[in-house]
């Protein structure tokens, strides 16, 4: 990984405007990023898996999600216990996160959608071994209001099994620029933030959510980067 990347910082709308521009600019399909992120998501997983250890994907219905289903399929081919559990309905997802979807169901994946009481999670989580790994894809950067509901019950549900964590991109709930969580937050032991870092990552207190941030690289452009991040002084 280029070490210039670590350096990076992003806040919400230029993450908004990479996606666009890497697409519109550039030619490179959502669903390419979305692979080298997932891969990325993958190789870090690796690093923490005891042996006969269990992952735990837990996914929403959007990019952050994609990334996600990414993740466990390539921890799947490698030959790890996978099981991807679902805050969303599997007809509300749509687009590339929906592609990704498709591609788990028929690699047959164990697959289970969250219910309110979330009885899955007591199963894979709650009531796991010690060792076992939970992914967190519920929530991109480009969350802005507070969570609740049934999203609320698993992020409270994942900091309560007291296994490791890991947050795809940012610990779900957490304000990409503020770095405050909205209502709740995941407490993640490493952040993979794709890109670079997040402005709210630098504020006080954001450390307690993030753990230990990894930049992972998308496959964006170098140049369109650099055009985008913050100035160092941010």
């Amino acid at each position: 990984m280029p070490s210039a990347r670590q350096a990076f910082i992003f806040n919400r709308s230029a993450l908004r405007e990479m996606d666009r521009r890497a697409v519109e600019d550039y030619g490179i399909p959502i669903l390419s990023l979305m692979e080298n992120a997932g891969r990325a998501v993958a190789d870090i997983v690796h690093r923490h898996l005891k042996t006969n250890a269990a992952v735990a994907i837990v996914c929403g219905s959007g990019n952050n999600g994609g990334d996600g289903l990414v993740a466990a399929r390539h921890l799947h081919n490698a030959g790890v216990n996978v099981r991807i559990l679902l805050l969303n309905d599997p007809s509300t997802f749509v687009g590339v996160p929906a592609v990704q979807l498709a591609i788990v169901e028929k690699m047959e994946l164990p697959l289970e959608t969250l219910t309110p009481g979330h009885p899955e999670l007591r199963d894979w989580i709650v009531d796991g071994t010690p060792d076992d790994l939970i992914v967190d894809a519920l929530f991109g950067t480009g969350l802005s209001r507070p969570v609740v509901g049934l999203a609320c019950e698993v992020i409270h549900a994942i900091n309560a099994s007291r296994r490791s964590v890991i947050s795809i991109d940012i610990p779900s709930g957490l304000d990409c620029d503020t770095g405050q969580p909205l209502g709740d937050a995941v407490r993640a032991a490493e952040t993979v933030s794709m890109c670079g870092g997040k402005i709210g990552f630098r504020q006080p207190g954001a450390a307690a959510y993030t753990g230990k941030v990894t930049v992972g690289d998308i496959g964006a452009p170098i140049k369109l980067l650099r055009e985008l991040r913050l100035p160092a002084a941010s």
